[in-house]
Parts: structure tokens; sequence; C-alpha cells
């Protein structure tokens, strides 16, 4: 099952991005795990995102899709953006955020609840605040964007390069496309994504993953701090580096 990745660095974001250059994040090996695709902002004082993740199977055969539904928020400081404050209580419809020890706060799929949380209504956030970190009750009403079918090979072979395929994407502000831990940032629309034999180089033999994740985000002012929320989708395939 695609895993959502819990260390998050704050950087700089646009609502239109053309292109991210490849930053590989790893190599030697290949990864079955996804790279983290979380959108970053460099203005905020606090994050939450909604994230709905399809992962699709083979399994003897017969094609086989999961959806999982996840979140995660953070709280950063005004002094320095890579330290998160306790904003207390975090919870998306009704379940309760894990908090991590640096402060982000995280729900993942567990065996009690493999599917996660139920998102296919709406996303209401409680936040019970602390200190810097204000009150928060709000039901962002937009929508989360589609991602359609990847219609990529599964076998990737790194001196050839890959280009990665994606039927549709609707209502995002910005794309993201992932192999293994190569991630690009493209404007939306954007279905398609190459990634060269060099960048690929980068990666080891073995198992990976493929995944296209578009999000959508917006921004309100609560107790005077910019608080963002967001909404991905993410299609994640099991994929082979060769």
């Amino acid at each position: 099952m695609a895993m959502l990745a819990t260390a998050i660095c704050l950087g700089g974001c646009k609502k239109e991005e053309a292109e991210t250059p490849a930053t590989p994040s790893g190599g030697g090996g290949g990864s079955s795990t996804p790279a983290s695709t979380t959108p970053a902002f460099t203005d905020a004082s606090g994050v939450l995102i909604a994230v709905n993740t399809l992962t699709s199977y083979d399994v003897g055969g017969i094609p086989v899709e999961i959806q999982m539904g996840t979140a995660l928020g953070m709280f950063p400081s005004a002094g320095n953006a890579s330290v998160y404050l306790d904003g207390g209580t975090v919870s998306l419809e009704g379940t309760t955020l894990t908090k991590n020890a640096n402060n982000a706060y995280f729900a993942t799929p567990d065996q009690t609840n493999p599917t996660g949380i139920d998102l296919s209504g709406s996303t209401h956030w409680v936040v019970s605040g602390n200190g810097e970190v204000p009150a928060i009750d709000r039901s962002p009403s937009f929508s989360f964007p589609s991602v359609g079918t990847i219609t990529s090979s599964t076998t990737i072979t790194r001196s050839d390069g890959y280009t990665l395929n994606v039927s549709g994407v609707n209502n995002a502000d910005s794309v993201v496309f992932v192999v293994g831990n190569i991630i690009k940032t493209k404007a939306p629309g954007t279905l398609s994504c190459n990634f060269s034999a060099a960048e690929l180089g980068t990666e080891g033999a073995g198992a990976t993953v493929i995944q296209v994740s578009p999000y959508t985000f917006q921004n309100e002012m609560i107790g005077g701090k910019k608080i963002y929320f967001g909404k991905q989708s993410s299609r994640t395939l099991s994929a082979t580096f060769q």
C-alpha cells in the first residue's frame, strides 16, 4: 500500500508551476514506497491537507483498486518554518490525527481502519488551537482534483528514459509526477512527464512505484494567521526498475 510521508520540508510553492527539476532523494535500490508529494507553502502559519489515495494492483490477472483517505497537518513557527508548533488536537471528519514528535500531525490507514478517513463527503477540520495556533473549525468547499488512469508501462528500463502518462487530470493547481524517488511538478492539465536516462540512473534496480498526484489549495486568515487547506488525489501503481 501507498504510505503517506510524515517528514515534510516547507519550501516554495507556486499556484501554477511549469516544472520543478527532478530532485533525486535516494538511490542505490528500488523502493516500493512513494516519495512525498506534499505541497509546501513558505508563508503558512498552518497547513491542513486531505489526501485521497488510489492504489491499483494486479491480483491473479484481475485489476484491483483500493481507495484510502489520509491527512496531515503542521503549524510552522513564525521564526523558523522547519519548526512546527503544537496545535492541540487536530481532526478531520471526526478522525483524530496523531501528533508526531516534531509536532507534525498525520492520519494513515491501519489494520482496524484499512481504508482510512472517508473523504467522499465533506472535509471537516477541527483544531483545538494552542498558543500561537488559532482554533479552527472549517469545511473547505472546493473539490478534490480528479486523476485518471496511468497508461504507461510498469516496467521501466532506466537506460532508455521513461514517460509517465495519465489519461486525465481536472481541477488541479499543479500536478506532481513521481517515478521512484524522482519528483517533478508541472502545470495544471499536464498529462505527460518525461524522465531522462540520466535522472533514472540515480535509481537502483528492483521494485518501485509510479504516481500522479494533482493537488489544489486555498488559504484563509483565521485568528490573524494564514492557514492553507489542501486537497490532493494520488494515483499509484507498483512498478519495476530494470
